[in-house]
């Protein structure tokens, strides 16, 4: 009998509708599949707005019925149940995986990496993890799998939804005005809002504001208020709704990716299918028997805390042992989603479930404390930079001097000389004749020094700032610095990157720095052969990639060669084949340069990569007297491998980026050339 039940489907029962189990079970699933095989299914994420739309309708029926039906005269009591609600639905499968996050990082974790977690539990606990996403988001921050508590962010969306919501329900309901017409008009100024931030390139904000998703949550409310007041379904068409709606969603899995403009417009496939699916009802086929399939339901009804916990997993165990080997990769994966599931349904069975059927008072009390508890062990554990010297930790404190060493530079504001456009306000940033600030650079190096130097590039020159402060100071010379990742910003060409119009102007007023000040010297340093691919630059619409970047570099050095300036093209340093081999000395007692070398790129490879860029720098600055290249192979490299580090530090941030240690080992090198250059001394 019990097998032959699984094979049932769920049927309604008083307002609880199973295929609206079914939709979370597909917006999980597609969550999972998206972070555990990302070249599969790339729009996978997409199944949190599925989920925001489910949320806002059934959050809106519950607070609509217990305002038409009286249950609460008074506000004070509709918010007081209604949080009592919310805290036992959400809080207890939370507390656990905040839980195990702070325990299984203070036994396995590198002090930088567990201040990290610390920040983001302190927010997960707080609901603001949307914020802090948003506040960090940039060029140099950690890649998403280092941020074990990411998807938390969609929580904190929904939260700040249920802070606001009920407060402005309440007020719409007592004013009487009319629900639809309300919640429409929400609806379609937070989608503008959304449209515009996206166009106007403010995608970060558009994906983590709560304002800009509120319209996403409104359709659920607004399905919710119309079936409560009879609004035709449209019934004779509901086959043609679910199957519709389920193929909305399926071309958003198929056609959306990270890259794509979204939200935006593209947010309107999951959205309106999940909106299509609900309004159709149980009672079609879809509905009522795929979706209400009693394995279906079980699904969405562990989706909550199989959503916390999947991504939790794959993070720790991505950054403890690293995901370098496809077996291992594959293999891990499908361990982790089956323990996820398995961690989903313990949680949902003993301890969720037995939790929010609870009565008692002290109940939602007792679960806010503690949440409130985790959130300060959060605080307290980054405000203690990881607490480097935890006991009962498994990681090598020799490993751990390793991981310091990985700092990208030593200036604590350097910040302010890398993507200056950042610092603008909204309004300047949609001025399109104002891109970079008046102060568009730094200085660092001898800043009250009358010899001036000109330094700009992308990322890789910024990454080069410890070597630059070093021989500004050394040499009592002012280093006037700016860079913008991605960013050539050379004479007359045109660089696909997220702030073309910054870059494009950088490279103008370097040009006019450089024609009124008359620095002594000009360096330029990028990642040359990035800029090779022939989607990247082009000068002319037929003149792209290595071609492009021969025009323009020779026209950047004629420029400086008519103001008698000399110029300086650092080679770009080696890129390593893998993210950085941590794992590899993470529990070693005596961790050791040769463990982490064994992975480092080889010299001939190193050589390899820039072997075309490196011909184009060396041919053009052939044709000009004042122009030169200075190599980094010898700084970098010995004869064999060009090692991921050297007496005990790493030389990289990441795999392509230097670290101040890096950048150090090249000043040697660096020195010596500007010294030549600059007609000076050894």
């Amino acid at each position: 009998m019990a097998i032959r039940g699984i094979f049932n489907v769920v049927h309604p029962r008083g307002f609880y509708r199973p295929d609206i189990d079914g939709i979370r079970a597909l917006a999980v699933l597609a969550v999972v599949a998206y972070h555990y095989s990302p070249a599969n299914l790339p729009g996978g994420f997409i199944g949190v707005d599925v989920f925001f739309v489910i949320s806002g309708y059934l959050i809106t029926g519950i607070l609509v019925k217990a305002i038409e039906n009286n249950e609460f005269p008074t506000f004070r009591g509709l918010l007081s149940d209604f949080y009592q609600r919310r805290i036992r639905r959400i809080f207890p499968s939370l507390i656990l995986v905040l839980t195990a996050a702070l325990v299984i990082g203070w036994l396995v974790l590198f002090s930088s990496e567990y201040e990290r977690l610390g920040k983001y539990v302190a927010a997960g606990a707080g609901y603001v993890e949307n914020f802090v996403l948003w506040n960090e988001a940039g060029y140099f921050d950690h890649a998403s799998i280092d941020k074990t508590l990411l998807h938390l962010w969609s929580l904190a969306v929904e939260e700040q939804f249920y802070i606001a919501w009920p407060l402005l329900l309440w007020v719409i309901t007592r004013r009487r005005w009319p629900l639809l017409r309300s919640i429409a008009t929400i609806a379609a100024v937070t989608f503008v809002l959304n449209v515009f931030l996206v166009s106007s390139g403010h995608i970060t904000h558009a994906f983590y504001s709560p304002i800009s998703r509120t319209w996403e949550l409104m359709v659920g409310a607004w399905l919710a208020i119309a079936h409560r007041q009879g609004v035709s379904r449209l019934s004779r068409w509901g086959s043609v709704q679910s199957w519709g709606g389920l193929a909305l969603i399926a071309a958003g899995l198929a056609l959306i990716e990270p890259t794509s403009a979204f939200p935006g417009y593209w947010v309107l496939l999951p959205v309106l299918g999940t909106a299509l699916i609900v309004n159709a009802g149980p009672s079609t086929f879809l509905n009522g028997r795929l979706l209400s399939w009693r394995p279906v339901v079980w699904v969405g009804l562990i989706s909550y805390p199989l959503y916390l916990w999947h991504w939790v997993l794959l993070s720790l165990v991505v950054m403890v042992f690293g995901d370098n080997n496809p077996t291992f990769r594959h293999a891990s994966r499908l361990v982790l989603a089956a323990v996820s599931i398995l961690l989903a349904w313990l949680s949902y069975r003993y301890f969720e479930d037995p939790i929010r059927k609870s009565r008692r008072g002290f109940t939602s009390v007792g679960l806010t404390v503690t949440v409130a508890i985790l959130g300060a062990a959060g605080l307290v554990v980054y405000v203690a930079s990881g607490v480097p010297d935890r006991p009962a930790s498994f990681v090598s404190l020799k490993a751990e001097q390793y991981v310091k060493s990985m700092q990208l530079d030593t200036l604590a504001d350097s910040r302010d000389c890398f993507n200056p456009q950042t610092k603008m306000t909204f309004l300047q940033k949609r001025n399109r004749d104002a891109y970079l600030p008046d102060k568009w650079y730094c200085e660092i190096g001898d800043t009250q020094s009358k010899t001036i130097v000109l330094a700009y590039g992308d990322s890789h020159a910024r990454a080069m700032i410890p070597t630059l402060d070093k021989y500004g100071k050394a040499t009592n010379t002012r280093i006037a610095f700016s860079s913008i990742g991605s960013c050539l910003p050379l004479t007359d060409v045109i660089v696909r990157t997220d702030y073309p119009n910054a870059c494009r102007e950088l490279s103008e007023k370097v040009a006019h720095f450089a024609s009124e000040v008359r620095p002594k010297a000009v360096v330029l340093i990028e990642a040359w052969a990035s800029y090779m691919d022939a989607g990247k630059i082009h000068v002319q619409h037929s003149i792209t990639g290595g071609q492009a970047l021969r025009a323009t570099l020779s026209k950047t050095l004629g420029l400086y060669q008519s103001l008698g300036i000399p110029v300086v093209l650092m080679e770009d340093n080696p890129h390593q084949h893998t993210p950085v081999p941590m794992a590899s000395i993470r529990f070693a007692v005596n961790p050791s340069d040769q463990r982490l070398n064994a992975s480092a790129v080889t010299r001939f490879g190193y050589e390899q990569q820039q072997a075309g860029a490196n011909s184009i720098l060396k041919s053009v600055a052939s044709q000009y007297s004042l122009a030169s290249v200075l190599g980094v192979g010898n700084a970098l490299c010995n004869t064999h491998i060009c090692p991921w580090a050297t007496q005990h530090e790493f030389l990289y941030y990441d795999s392509g980026h230097l670290s101040a240690a890096g950048a150090l080992q090249v000043y040697p090198a660096f020195a010596a050339h500007m010294n030549e250059i600059l007609g000076r001394g050894p």
